[in-house]
């Protein structure tokens, strides 16, 4: 196990290395759009000669690594006019505050629907829950969004807000600032819920075929036992990285969901570095470079769990234990 992490840990490494350098050449091959001697640029002469952005892109690279390690700072955002780390931190938990209950209630959700499709099979319960999980695959989840925002606040005046409430209007009245959240919430939980859905009910059903299931049910297991005792569980195992990976979709929060939700986290910063000229070069890197660390560090962790839910896989070993 310690030789596969270090071998995993290295190649890593490797690999963040890379693609953190490729990330850098696509972000500076954004022009900057600057027009010298329009407004004041002292800021823009000031970066300039800090970071090299009138060097080649490796130099850039070099002198942007090098301000990391010198600095401790992944450099300042004159559009948000702060340390990019320090501002982009400070938004993380509104993106986890509107992403969190959404994600965790999807998933005992998911594996529910998932396994009540596939115990009734061909059955009525699995011709609604498919249907209903198509219709919510096929439709992209902004135009369930706007569509349950148009009817239940706009037409029927259910929500208080189509919108959720910004930290002013916290402070104003608690109460009514966590019941636009409720709207939100829920969206966002059946909206999670159809992809999940649909693959534990395609591997349980796979699973419910297997020998070992005639050899339990012969031994006196009924079904809810047996699928409940051996079938999930190994239905369940290929998707338990998944959901550690999710988690970075919790951190990262969402492009198209905090604009709909006018939600002021991590995925509004990644816009707005994107439409500010010149773009915000420092914030695209961080926000690029912490995803990918956080990536691959949950891939390691994804792998490793394997061996938390199935005895038979040996981390390492290259194999699976009989």
């Amino acid at each position: 196990m310690t030789s596969y992490l270090l071998k995993r840990m290295g190649l890593m490494l490797i690999t963040f290395v890379i693609t953190v350098f490729l990330f850098f050449v696509f972000i500076k091959l954004m022009p900057d759009n600057v027009v010298e001697g329009i407004g004041d640029n002292t800021w823009y002469q000031t970066l300039r000669e800090k970071e090299g952005w009138d060097q080649p892109i490796p130099v850039q690279f070099a002198y942007w690594v090098r301000n990391i390690f010198t600095e401790g700072s992944f450099g300042f955002s004159q559009q948000k006019r702060a340390d990019v780390g320090s501002y982009y931190f400070s938004k993380i938990p509104a993106s986890i505050q509107i992403n969190i209950i959404p994600y965790f209630l999807s998933i005992p959700l998911a594996i529910g629907l998932g396994v009540l499709a596939a115990l009734f099979k061909n059955k009525w319960i699995d011709h609604v829950i498919s249907i209903g999980i198509m219709i919510f695959i096929s439709v992209p989840y902004f135009v369930v969004v706007v569509i349950v925002q148009f009817v239940f606040f706009f037409q029927l005046g259910w929500i208080p807000s189509h919108v959720v409430a910004t930290a002013d209007q916290f402070n104003s009245d608690f109460w009514w600032g966590v019941s636009t959240y409720i709207m939100p919430v829920i969206v966002l939980t059946i909206v999670s819920v159809p992809g999940l859905a649909r693959s534990v009910r395609a591997e349980l059903t796979e699973q419910l075929t297997q020998d070992y299931m005639l050899l339990a049910r012969s031994k006196g297991l009924t079904l809810r036992q047996a699928t409940y005792r051996h079938a999930l569980k190994n239905a369940l195992v290929p998707f338990l990285p998944g959901i550690f990976i999710g988690i970075i979709g919790v951190i990262n929060g969402g492009l198209i969901t905090e604009r709909l939700f006018r939600v002021d986290g991590t995925g509004k910063i990644y816009l707005d570095a994107f439409n500010s000229t010149p773009p915000d070069y420092a914030m695209l890197m961080l926000i690029n470079t912490f995803g990918q660390f956080i990536g691959l560090l949950s891939g390691i962790v994804g792998d490793v769990s394997y061996t938390l839910f199935d005895p038979r896989v040996r981390v390492g070993s290259g194999k699976i234990a009989s």
